[in-house]
């Protein structure tokens, strides 16, 4: 029976993170009826549909919020189907706000901008090969200006979710506080139209896990969220795992100086970790830089990859990439043991623990012509999972004081690359390694982490299938380890080999539970508890009074208390 799962993007960063991700999985699917089947089981995220003309789709089960402009030439119906809505922002015209009011004012008319298609794109909607298309270098870094610029993969018309009443700006952001974003969800037709399309989904599902949910958590999605997490909560009670995310720039808001918005997004944040843990089973922040709190530091030194620290299409391949290796547990075949969205939180969320850290290695760094087992010999005592949690810096090496508890997944390692057979000479040195005794991937990087951290659970979910990265993920990215890569991600200093079009990488990625949490809350707290509100008339002038502030910032202590010392596992 499918397990599927719903997912929610709230936020224009959140689309580009669920862009890449969604492309990611679009490049796995093999449609080749003689091909051995995935062990990854698609139908979790993806539902099974047909147009009018009875034409088969296979969309992703997803609802994405965004606000005007940033569909570009998408249509918000998407494009599978024939009844095409133009895209918000994208209208012929649009009457602007009048420069004063009563009889004899003029009413201004502007005529909004009609956006070309991105030429990969123009090259999809003109049914162009997907190996011409590989072929062709789009250069992305220099010309996407939205995620609807690099999306391939195609949405259900219910999908897409514009909020036409504010226009998206690099630069001044309209859409600003958390009770902003809460007033917002709390308007009858806004909530009405977004609860149907949630129940349309739920009716269409065997048996639904749960929900996965990516959102901007700087500005005023933030509210909005948490008012969709609580109705989540309310009426269906399921499994509900949360990505806050932190873009690496963020514009001013609107009418205010760059002081005065740094105030703003801690606010937002502290009033979002607050009130998380009341309304979903886990939340795990995601950021390419160091710390977001006030101000946003130098980005992270990631191992393995060379990245633009500002740019929201590289930094947000970086982030699909994590999710999709993390998301494994509940998304493969056959369910196994724990691998179930409900486990994978519950394992992770004891004792009121509802926040995670996360990290990632990105690609695996392993050589092409090395087996597991001395691959992991090699980086014992090493830098091999770098965090992409704001304010942490868990790893491997790092060993930990206090108890962790980690779900990990790992990707594209070959079992038959474990160890050499009992009968070969060179298994006679690795004979003398406990991890010979090992029989799956899983099992021997089971035993690692129970070796090189101490006092630590691990559950380690495997599977042979590497990330795809085709066009248009950004590859270069992926070159910044030592020597280069052959065809399949792993390391190799053949020149021959490297010549070869890298078509896919293979990658680990975990959730992490560990007292060292508490000190980003501790910061964060720190940082909300200094900001008085009464200096930022657009909280004063809404509905967030003195007393819910205290108490957001008391359940945001409480939440830090959780990961106080005295905790063990």
């Amino acid at each position: 029976m499918v397990r599927e799962v719903l997912t929610f993007q709230l936020g224009n960063y959140a689309n580009y993170v669920g862009t890449h991700w969604w492309n990611i999985q679009e490049s796995s699917f093999n449609y080749d009826p003689t091909a051995e089947p995935s062990d990854i089981d698609h139908t979790v995220l993806y539902r099974e549909g047909e147009t009018r003309q009875r034409q088969p789709t296979f969309t992703p089960r997803l609802l994405m919020l965004d606000l005007a402009g940033t569909l570009r030439h998408l249509p918000r119906t998407g494009d599978l189907y024939e009844e095409e809505l133009a895209p918000a922002g994208d209208t012929p015209y649009t009457p602007t706000t009048t420069p004063e009011s009563g009889i004899g004012a003029m009413e201004v008319i502007e005529q909004e901008k009609r956006y070309e298609p991105h030429p990969f794109q123009a090259d999809l909607n003109a049914g162009l090969p997907p190996d011409a298309i590989a072929a062709k270098d789009y250069d992305f870094r220099n010309t996407v200006q939205s995620w609807s610029d690099y999306a391939y993969a195609r949405y259900h018309p219910r999908s897409i979710n514009i909020i036409e009443r504010y226009t998206h700006s690099l630069t001044e952001a309209q859409f600003d506080t958390f009770p902003h974003g809460r007033g917002l969800w709390q308007e009858a037709d806004f909530q009405d139209d977004l609860v149907d399309r949630i129940r349309q989904y739920i009716e269409e599902c065997d048996e639904c896990q749960g929900f996965q949910t990516l959102f901007d958590c700087t500005d005023a999605f933030t509210g909005l969220t948490i008012g969709l997490l609580e109705h989540l909560h309310d009426e269906y009670g399921k499994a509900s795992l949360v990505f806050p995310l932190f873009a690496p720039r963020s514009p001013t808001f609107k009418g205010a100086d760059e002081a005065t918005s740094d105030s703003i997004r801690v606010v937002n944040t502290g009033l979002a970790f607050s009130h998380l843990p009341e309304h979903c089973s886990l939340f795990a922040p995601l950021a390419t830089m160091a710390q977001c709190w006030r101000t946003m530091e130098a980005p992270r030194p990631l191992p393995g990859l060379s990245y633009d620290p500002h740019s929201l299409y590289e930094t947000s391949a970086i982030l699909a990439g994590f999710l999709e290796t993390v998301t494994l547990r509940y998304r493969l075949r056959g369910g196994a043991s724990g691998g179930h969205l409900a486990g994978l939180c519950s394992d992770l969320n004891a004792y009121g623990r509802r926040m995670a850290a996360s990290v990632l290695a990105l690609p695996f760094p392993m050589d092409a012509t090395q087996d597991l087992i001395d691959c992991l010999d090699q980086l014992e005592g090493k830098q091999v999972l770098a965090s992409i949690t704001p304010g942490t810096g868990l790893n491997t090496s790092e060993q930990p004081t206090r108890g962790l508890v980690q779900s990990v997944c790992v990707r594209g390692l070959p079992e038959q690359r474990l160890k050499r057979p009992p009968t070969s000479k060179e298994a006679q040195r690795q004979q003398r390694m406990t991890g010979y005794r090992c029989s799956s991937v899983s099992e021997m990087l089971q035993l690692f982490f129970s070796c090189t951290i101490p006092v630590s659970m691990s559950h380690v979910t495997a599977t042979r299938s590497p990330i795809p990265v085709r066009q248009p993920f950004p590859v270069d990215l992926l070159y910044g380890g030592p020597g280069g890569l052959s065809f399949d991600g792993f390391r190799t200093d053949d020149p021959v080999a490297q010549l070869a079009p890298l078509t896919s990488i293979p990658a680990l990625a975990a959730l992490q539970s560990t007292s060292d949490l508490g000190q980003p809350l501790e910061a964060l707290h720190r940082e909300v508890k200094r900001i008085r509100l009464a200096r930022i008339p657009r909280f004063a002038d809404c509905d967030l009074d003195t007393t819910e502030y205290d108490e957001s910032l008391e359940q945001l202590l409480q939440l830090k208390e959780q990961y106080d010392d005295n905790y063990s596992i």
